[in-house]
C-alpha cells in the first residue's frame, strides 16, 4: 500500500494540489479555452471558411460561349437573326435548362454546407477542448503565465479539428 508518511508534504495539501490540478484540467482550463475561442470570434471565422470551402468545392463555372459570342460577331445581323433562332429551338431551351439545372445544384450546396456549419464549427470547438485539455489546464493554472504552443496555435487547432473526419461528416 501507499504510504503518506514518506512524502515530504502533508496529505491535507497533497489533496489540495490534487484537487487544483483536477479543476483545472476540467472547469478552469475548459473555461478559458471556450473563452479564447469566443474572442477570437470563432464562429464567424469558421462560417466564412466553410462558405469558401464550399465555393471551392463547386464546379468552376464554364464561360458562356453561346452563338453570339460564336458567330453573331463575324456575321453581323444575318449571325445576330441567326442566334435568335437557335436560341429559341428545343437545343437553345436544352442548353439554357442544363445551365439552370446547374446553378441550382450549386446553391443548394452552399445552402446545404451553410445549415450544416453550425454543428462543425461545434464539433471542431469540441474536439480541439478535449484534445488539448492539457495545455489549456497548464495555461490556466499558471494564470497565462505559461503559454504551451499548442495554446498559441489554437485558431490553427479548430481548423484542423473542423476538417477532422470526426467533424466534416457533421450535419
Amino acid at each position: 500500500m501507499f504510504d503518506s508518511s514518506n512524502i515530504p508534504v502533508a496529505g491535507g495539501a497533497l489533496a489540495a494540489g490534487l484537487l487544483y490540478v483536477g479543476a483545472s484540467l476540467f472547469l478552469t482550463g475548459p473555461l478559458v479555452g471556450e473563452r479564447m475561442i469566443a474572442k477570437m470570434d470563432w464562429a464567424l471565422q469558421c462560417a466564412r471558411y466553410i462558405r469558401a470551402e464550399a465555393e471551392s468545392s463547386a464546379n468552376p463555372s464554364m464561360p458562356k460561349i453561346g452563338c453570339n459570342e460564336l458567330f453573331g460577331k463575324w456575321l453581323g445581323r444575318e449571325g445576330a437573326r441567326l442566334c435568335q433562332i437557335l436560341d429559341e429551338s428545343p437545343i437553345g431551351q436544352t442548353l439554357r435548362s442544363a445551365e439552370d439545372a446547374k446553378r441550382e445544384m450549386q446553391q443548394r450546396h452552399f445552402e446545404y454546407a451553410a445549415a450544416r456549419a453550425g454543428s462543425r464549427c461545434e464539433c471542431a470547438i469540441t474536439t480541439t477542448l478535449e484534445n488539448r485539455r492539457v495545455p489549456l489546464a497548464i495555461y490556466a493554472e499558471t494564470a497565462r503565465l505559461v503559454t504551451p504552443p499548442s495554446v498559441k496555435l489554437l485558431q490553427s487547432d479548430l481548423v484542423s479539428s473542423l476538417n477532422a473526419s470526426s467533424c466534416a461528416a457533421k450535419g
